[in-house]
């Protein structure tokens, strides 16, 4: 039997029954929720509100090992200030505070929908985390896990791999959209601004419990929230865009249902990746957050390559990062436990016994971009990430995929050194001078992207001449010496050049 043929736990049968799945806010009566919202607006619980309370580090600069610091910063009587000890860094507050706060909705009205709980000594305590972002309102579960770890059903918030997928999803109008493994619903409701509607699926029940509270809360009509393993509840339907942020933690374990995917090594990815298409209209595209194993005696690149053959979609896997086995078994342990120094180092044991019997040598963390395009042969590509996005890069994507149309019809260098090229508007030219005997002379040149994915290539000496040189319809023919023939090297850092944007053909620049 083939991986592809392989049967699929479903979530009850890869987990352990989770806690009530009713343990999620819920207003009873719907005006409750535009209730909730006035109570947050007038305190300022915004981003913009949040932030300037907090300074520089903001609203996603929150840290535990920070407490001492933001308790000072929230020190004040006033309702944002309240609220920030809630909902955003999770100690209890007393309840005579949390009823000024929550006015003019009282205390009672909080603790019945789920939001809060009273504690000991007359406090209460939030029971969700609530993050402001952008124009959004997110519950979720706290990141902080007790004695005994997260609980099976944990939903997970906001976090630097969100923002990243968030970041690069290419934001082209969509009749329909697809969120897979929706946890709170964050993708959903940001691709809820450029689609009829969107679909948010997740195989623990909770997380659909609260991502239908927040597309309520955010009053986002067009987003419905479906529970489902994988694409079973959406077979027959198709999608403009997919985005996936599945549990792709490579683990021996079936603990937690938003890390744990119950399958092999780094399989889910590759399911979602061989399954998606099928879900695809022509075009449209899928963007996966995933994490893949280096197998001992394979090359990375050429193991993720089998993942994409025969699929029908162009594929940009984007490496983030990479860490060794152990590394990578201590940081999920320790982000999910709070046990005994003894009983983690079992678990570790565990998880080094897993990959030894896997021969997994690293994990990597990254990005995969597909774009359906039938008809023709497909192109793949993986390779490093850049160290940091200028912001949203979905439109940087999507010019990717065309420059990556436009280098496949390019192997024949000749006729590529014939196409006319020009600089994108995106780029800055940097050129370091040293001295010389007569004066100055060009010790180096380097490109920076000042948009999208901050890319930066040192240019050879010959390719800084084209770039100074370069205009609006050059062909690097013109600067060569023997037009039609260049060095090979020259030739794959034009490619290189072109493949991350920074010289484009005129007539995408032209479309840009």
């Amino acid at each position: 039997m083939s991986d592809d043929e392989e049967t699929r736990p479903s979530a009850g049968e890869a987990f352990a029954s989770p806690q009530e799945a009713q343990d999620a806010p819920r207003w009873e009566n719907p005006e409750g929720y535009a209730r909730m919202r006035a109570v947050l607006a007038r305190a300022d619980y915004t981003q913009a509100g949040v932030d300037a309370a907090l300074g520089a580090h903001g609203v996603h600069g929150v840290e535990a090992s920070n407490e001492a610091r933001w308790l000072r910063d929230t020190r004040q009587v006033s309702p944002l200030h309240t609220l920030l000890r809630l909902f955003l860094l999770g100690v209890p507050v007393e309840a005579q505070a949390a009823t000024q706060a929550l006015e003019p909705m009282t205390l009672t009205e909080w603790v019945e929908a789920g939001l809060l709980c009273r504690t000991a000594g007359d406090q209460v305590a939030a029971k969700v985390h609530l993050m402001p972002l952008n124009d959004l309102m997110l519950a979720y579960d706290f990141a902080r896990p007790g004695a005994e770890g997260m609980r099976v059903d944990h939903v997970m918030g906001v976090g630097s791999s969100s923002l990243t997928l968030a970041n690069l999803t290419v934001r082209r109008p969509c009749r329909a959209a697809l969120d897979l493994g929706t946890g709170c619903g964050v993708q959903a409701f940001l691709t809820a601004a450029h689609s009829e509607r969107v679909t948010a699926l997740d195989r623990n029940p909770r997380a659909i419990r609260i991502a239908t509270f927040n597309a309520q809360l955010n009053d986002l009509g067009n987003v419905s929230c479906l529970e489902g393993d994988l694409f079973a509840p959406v077979q027959g339907r198709t999608f403009d865009l997919v985005v996936a942020n599945p549990p792709f933690v490579i683990s021996p374990t079936r603990d937690y249902i938003y890390r744990d995917s119950g399958l092999p090594a780094d399989q889910i990815c590759r399911r979602i990746v061989r399954e998606v298409p099928a879900l695809l209209e022509e075009g449209g595209y899928c963007q996966i957050l995933c994490n893949w194993a280096h197998v001992a005696g394979q090359n990375w690149r050429e193991r993720l390559l089998e993942w994409f053959q025969g699929i029908g979609c162009d594929a940009w896997v984007l490496r983030c990062e990479t860490h060794d086995a152990a590394t990578y078994a201590t940081t999920w342990i320790q982000h999910t436990e709070r046990r005994p120094e003894r009983e983690q180092a079992r678990q570790f044991d565990a998880w080094m016994d897993y990959y030894e019997a896997e021969r997994i040598e690293a994990v990597s963390a990254g990005v995969i971009a597909l774009r359906k395009r039938t008809g023709s042969e497909n192109w793949f590509r993986a390779e490093d990430g850049p160290p940091r996005m200028l912001g949203p890069s979905g439109d940087y994507v999507d010019r990717c995929f065309r420059l990556g149309d436009f280098l496949d019809t390019m192997e024949d260098p000749a006729r590529l050194l014939d196409q006319p090229l020009c600089v994108s508007p995106d780029v800055l030219l940097e050129t370091r001078l040293a001295p010389a005997a007569d004066g100055w002379t060009v010790d180096a040149s380097r490109l920076r992207l000042m948009r999208g994915m901050a890319y930066e290539e040192t240019l050879s000496p010959e390719m800084a001449t084209l770039v100074a040189q370069s205009r609006a319809g050059l062909k690097p023919n013109a600067l060569l010496e023997k037009p039609g023939s260049a060095p090979p090297e020259f030739v794959a850092e034009l490619r290189r050049l072109i493949a991350r944007g920074f010289l484009l053909p005129v007539a995408e620049k032209e479309a840009g």
